[in-house]
């Protein structure tokens, strides 16, 4: 006959499995929270890259001209309009159907349509560790960490601006919103920048090209991955 304390566990088995549970999950805790951290800001930067390529592809389609406006709340359009949702709330990035080209002024009109994506939690404009710019990154600004603009973008004069416009061939080019139109644009190729983002541990970058295709990489600790 099998005795009682072969039939079970005791009481101090249990109480002792539980603890080492316990500390387990401790333990998992934090692990699963920079994992977390890590994703939101993963997908926060395949969310920018996205909208790039929604302005360019959509300037090919209709024809029209398109510009993107992105960085830290505060940030406006050439007129001083805030860069904002539909609800009147901060929006990290703005893609705007500025028409077409003609008659295009970069600015922030009534009835015209915007694509915007929503701020994530926790994350910041810049970079907290990486020492360099990102591969390809060919901006005129200077990146100089913590890169606390976001970006590398500048303006035919190579002065920091906060926008990209995406002409009807789907071209990225630099403009600095001067007078009436979109002021001095620049030339073909002259577009390429990025775009740095950040959860404090993890940085990202979301490169645009001259041409206009757009690249993600991440810094791993000493370099930005290919």
């Amino acid at each position: 006959m099998r005795s009682h304390r072969q039939s079970g566990l005791t009481l101090i088995e249990i109480v002792v499995v539980l603890g080492i549970v316990g500390v387990l999950m401790l333990m998992a805790g934090p692990v699963m929270t920079r994992w977390q951290d890590d994703q939101r800001a993963k997908g926060a930067a395949r969310s920018a890259a996205d909208l790039l390529l929604l302005a360019r592809s959509e300037a090919i389609r209709t024809g029209n001209q398109y510009v993107v406006y992105f960085g830290p709340p505060g940030n406006v359009d050439p007129a001083g309009t805030d860069i904002e949702n539909s609800e009147g709330g901060y929006a990290p990035m703005l893609a705007l159907a500025d028409g077409a080209a003609a008659t295009a002024n970069c600015r922030i009109d009534g009835g015209e349509a915007f694509e915007t994506i929503p701020a994530a939690q926790g994350l910041a404009w810049g970079v907290a560790n990486a020492t360099v710019r990102a591969p390809n990154d060919n901006g005129a600004a200077a990146f100089a960490p913590p890169q606390s603009s976001g970006h590398t973008f500048a303006d035919p004069g190579g002065t920091a601006r906060s926008w990209v416009l995406f002409r009807p061939d789907g071209m990225p080019a630099v403009f600095d919103g001067a007078g009436v139109n979109c002021g001095d644009v620049g030339i073909t190729g002259t577009g390429g920048a990025a775009l740095y983002i950040t959860n404090g541990r993890r940085d990202y970058a979301i490169v645009l090209s001259p041409l206009g295709s757009v690249r993600v990489h991440a810094w791993d600790g000493n370099a930005w991955s290919s």
